[in-house]
This record gives C-alpha cells, sequence and structure tokens, in this order.
C-alpha cells in the first residue's frame, strides 16, 4: 500500500516544512529503502514496479506522486539521519548505519 502525506504548499520550498506528518514521512522512508535493500533485493521490482516512495496531497487535494528510485537510496538515507539525530531516535540511527553499511 502507498501511503498519502498531507502538505501545506504555503510552507514551501523546504519539504521538511511542508509535510504535516514529517515522522511519518521519515519512518516510511527509511522502511521503503529497508525493505527494498534488505529484506527482498531480489523483488524490488516486483512489489512496487515504478518505485512509488507516497503520494503528496495539498490543501487544494491536489495529489503528486513521489518515487524514489535506487540511486537515490543514499541521499535519502543520510536525510533520515539527519532527522533522526534531531529527534534523538537513536535506535533508528543506529538502524540506517547498518542499511548504509549493506
Amino acid at each position: 500500500m502507498i501511503p498519502n502525506f498531507k502538505i501545506n504548499t504555503l510552507k514551501g520550498p523546504n519539504p521538511d516544512n511542508m509535510i504535516i506528518d514529517l515522522d511519518g514521512f521519515y519512518n516510511h522512508m527509511m522502511y521503503f529503502i529497508l525493505y527494498a535493500k534488505m529484506l527482498h533485493p531480489e523483488e524490488n521490482s516486483l512489489w512496487n514496479d515504478e518505485q512509488v516512495l507516497c503520494r503528496f496531497i495539498d490543501e487544494k487535494k491536489n495529489t503528486y506522486t513521489s518515487t524514489l528510485e535506487e540511486d537515490g537510496y543514499g541521499a535519502s538515507l543520510e536525510k533520515c539521519l539527519i532527522y533522526f539525530e534531531r529527534m534523538e531516535e537513536y535506535e533508528k540511527c543506529k538502524l540506517i548505519k547498518h542499511i548504509q553499511k549493506q
């Protein structure tokens, strides 16, 4: 299932300011990469043909689809790491560092 995240475009252009459930977004992105990279790499293209990460829905109900290709996993994990360090969620930081080593 592809999750939807509400955004407020008036708080842009920085996505971290626009996404209403930022914690949910970063958790989803981390687990998306974990699933694709570590748990089922052989099925990577099977479980999500288009590599759709999520959908964003703005205040006017416009929907935007966000994809995350494998070549973007490294940068996305770095963003997750920065976020979870800021939130002092060190177990998730440890998990991300483990994923980065793979």
